[in-house]
């Protein structure tokens, strides 16, 4: 069996490790930005408001990206999105600090969030993914070494989650504004890791010239710059429509669960803000490791196709969703979330390397910012969607989400294309 890409290519080890301090970053922001919001005396919907409008700049931007990582290449990619977030993590920062110091109305300091948190940082962070997957694609050929190439970076994603976790607990516990005002420095360590280890772009004298410049598991000191952009994949391509359809209600009752998380501890276990941002850190840690103990280790292993993985992610997190809407008490809180991420972890790579099989070489850079837009797209309603319908009915983002995550199971055992494995190796 081929060894991960991860283990042989030192530019994605590099991208991995700045996605993983910047994706920590992230999430610190996403633990504490509900408890946050009631400490802060602000409406609930601007934690929706926020992170739906990161989603927009990230379904609007990622396969700009995507494809300019192969035209401009990855380190300019990298470097302007992450100088981005640094600002964009800095000014939320401030605005915080200024609002708790009484500097800020409520007005001012609900616009300073939602900008900061939303379109400011989710254009910078869109960059990341599809120029993760984009190489992922150039150095992996065979639907073996592809499942495991886009399951280690996913992996890499959700470890980053479970360090924001862990950090964001230990923080809140000390201070509730602390995760926010660290969320900056984070950022500083990932601008320095693409400064120092990822390689300078090459030139290439023959534009046309998109073919990976490597064989597949050896690497490159650097890539070579074609200047032209690759072709434009429609979110319509008939090849990618099932994978779509298949995982689009997972990625909608994550994003449920990542926003209410904050409510739902605070609620069933009668909870004060400054105790639940331990609690909530503690619960996506547990969604978090779920996922990345699945595809570190255990999707590699079992080897299944993608449509395999597909199909019994979708439908444990099904079974997992429901639960978790009715479950009465904090440990069964916990094991609903744990195999939500489990769930997640078989899904995702299943659909990433699906999508990516399912079209040709010059077309991975568009593949990868559909299949990072795909996730976030469902960003754009759920947060809101899901805190506006909490504040109304506890359960009623549950049922909107087990709707569409029943749907999404149904595309994935019945579609058509996924019944004859349409899919190129």
């Amino acid at each position: 069996m081929p060894s991960s890409p991860l283990l042989t290519n030192p530019t994605l080890r590099a991208l991995i490790a700045l996605a993983v301090f910047t994706y920590t970053a992230q999430n610190m922001i996403n633990v504490s930005i509900a408890p946050l919001s009631r400490a802060l005396a602000l409406p609930e919907w601007i934690v929706g408001g926020a992170v739906s409008l990161a989603a927009v700049a990230v379904t609007a931007l990622s396969q700009f990206w995507g494809r300019r990582s192969i035209a401009w290449g990855r380190r300019r990619v990298l470097l302007t999105s992450l100088v981005l977030a640094l600002i964009a993590g800095t000014v939320f920062s401030a605005t915080v600090w200024a609002r708790s110091a009484g500097a800020l109305g409520v007005v001012a300091a609900s616009a300073g969030i939602m900008l900061a948190r939303g379109p400011f940082f989710g254009s910078a962070i869109a960059a990341i993914p599809p120029t993760g997957q984009a190489l992922v694609a150039e150095v992996t050929q065979d639907q073996t070494s592809r499942v495991r190439g886009m399951s280690a970076f996913s992996g890499a994603i959700n470890f980053s989650v479970m360090f924001g976790s862990l950090i964001s607990s230990a923080l809140g516990a000390v201070w509730i504004f602390a995760p926010v005002h660290a969320t900056p420095w984070f950022i500083v360590i990932a601008l320095v890791i693409a400064l120092v280890w990822v390689p300078k772009d090459g030139h290439s004298r023959s534009p046309r010239n998109t073919q990976p410049t490597c064989a597949p598991g050896h690497s490159s000191s650097s890539m070579t710059v074609t200047g032209e952009l690759p072709p434009r994949v429609s979110w319509l391509d008939r090849r990618l429509l099932p994978w779509i359809g298949g995982v689009f209600g997972m990625f909608f009752a994550n994003g449920v669960v990542q926003i209410l998380m904050g409510f739902i501890v605070q609620d069933r276990a009668h909870l004060d803000p400054s105790h639940a941002v331990s609690i909530t850190g503690l619960m996506l840690l547990t969604n978090a490791a779920g996922a990345m103990l699945f595809q570190l280790l255990i999707v590699p292993k079992l080897a299944w196709e993608p449509r395999r993985l597909l199909r019994g992610g979708i439908t444990l997190g099904t079974v997992a969703f429901a639960a978790l809407a009715w479950a009465p008490t904090l440990p069964l809180v916990v094991l609903s979330t744990f195999l939500m991420g489990v769930a997640s972890g078989l899904a995702v790579p299943g659909f990433s390397a699906g999508a990516s099989l399912a079209v040709s070489p010059e077309e991975q850079g568009g593949v990868a910012g559909i299949m990072n837009a795909t996730g976030s797209v469902t960003w754009i309603f759920a947060p809101v969607s899901a805190a506006a319908l909490y504040g109304w009915n506890p359960l009623a983002p549950f049922a909107l989400g087990l709707s569409l995550i029943a749907f999404s199971c149904t595309v994935a055992w019945a579609h058509p294309r996924l019944l004859r494995h349409a899919t190129t190796s």
